[in-house]
């Protein structure tokens, strides 16, 4: 695989688990995606008015990165085809060796006025066949399926069987209104508002502003204490987000999560973003964290206060 892409980690990138944050690698890889699409001929000068978009995101964390590192984006194709192009990525640091995260993109065509879907040019796909790549083992999904989602899932049955909103961000009920601003000149919410709470907490990625609030200790996933003493936080695997269709200015979304696996260590969470209106899926989002002692740096089991929480709405019957 070549190298796409490269950067140094900056103080600005370590959050308050003491790493750097998964958004970064995230950062990173979008970034030699990019790269990869404009050298087979879709950068955005060369579509004829279409635009390139991620429909489907998978990621998985393999070894936690610091400041001062230097991290390199190295990737490749898997599939191409008219419909759609699927891409892998890893980051890696190369002078300690590591594989740092891997990626599974797929990346669609669209037409921006109707969001209809439209063919990759066949002249992409033929410079295509000269990046293709195998998917290697290390990048090969762990725990999460990487199948076609569920679709016969309704909000307000999902509402009955989890119960209450129990205080976790990843349980968290949610209502959001698409708001204009957060829109393109077409109506169709922007294509880098995170849905993961329905787009309502953090819309647009302001790296200065979120540089500021975690100088001030404003920002940075949840930590907490167990009642044994220890600091722990949950620290991501493997998360995969799957947009299935795009809101519009006005559209009221639902948004609720629970858990559809649980191990010793390991929770998989799942949040469900529905149309309030027409009761369709728009989006969802699978996240793999294991509990991190955050001063000997290393999984511990999930504490017993609040293991007894996660099982209240654990719900593998909708994986």
């Amino acid at each position: 695989m070549q190298i796409l892409y490269a950067s140094e980690v900056g103080s600005d990138e370590i959050d308050h688990l003491g790493h750097v944050n998964v958004r970064f690698y995230m950062e990173r890889a979008q970034a030699g995606n990019r790269k990869l699409l404009e050298t087979i001929g879709l950068a955005p000068a060369a579509l004829a008015g279409a635009r390139a978009v991620q429909n489907d995101t998978y990621t998985r964390y393999h070894r936690e990165q610091f400041q001062g590192s230097t991290l390199q984006v190295k990737g490749g194709v898997l599939k191409a085809a008219p419909e759609g192009l699927t891409t892998y990525m890893e980051v890696v640091n190369d002078a300690k060796g590591q594989v740092a995260a891997t990626f599974i993109l797929n990346t669609v065509l669209i037409d921006p006025p109707t969001r209809a879907g439209r063919p990759i040019p066949g002249a992409a796909l033929a410079a295509a066949d000269g990046w293709r790549v195998e998917l290697p083992e290390h990048g090969r999904p762990r725990t999460i399926d990487l199948g076609p989602p569920r679709l016969d899932l309704t909000y307000e049955a999902l509402a009955e069987r989890i119960g209450e909103d129990h205080g976790d961000p990843m349980s968290r009920r949610m209502e959001q209104v698409v708001d204009a601003e957060d829109c393109d000149e077409h109506g169709f919410q922007s294509d880098g508002i995170d849905m993961m709470f329905g787009g309502g907490r953090g819309r647009r990625f302001d790296r200065e502003a979120m540089a500021k609030a975690m100088r001030e200790g404003q920002w940075g996933p949840m930590t907490f204490s167990s009642d044994d003493g220890r600091r722990f936080g949950w620290a991501s695997m493997e998360t995969r987000h799957v947009r299935l269709s795009q809101p519009r200015a006005g559209d009221r979304l639902l948004t609720i999560g629970g858990e559809i696996g649980l191990g010793a260590k390991i929770r998989h969470s799942r949040r469900w973003a529905f149309n309030a209106a027409t009761g369709a899926l728009v989006s969802l989002n699978d996240n793999v964290n294991i509990a991190l002692d955050l001063d000997a740096r290393r999984s511990i089991e999930i504490p017993p206060e609040f293991r007894v929480r996660l099982e209240r709405r654990h719900t593998p019957e909708f994986a």
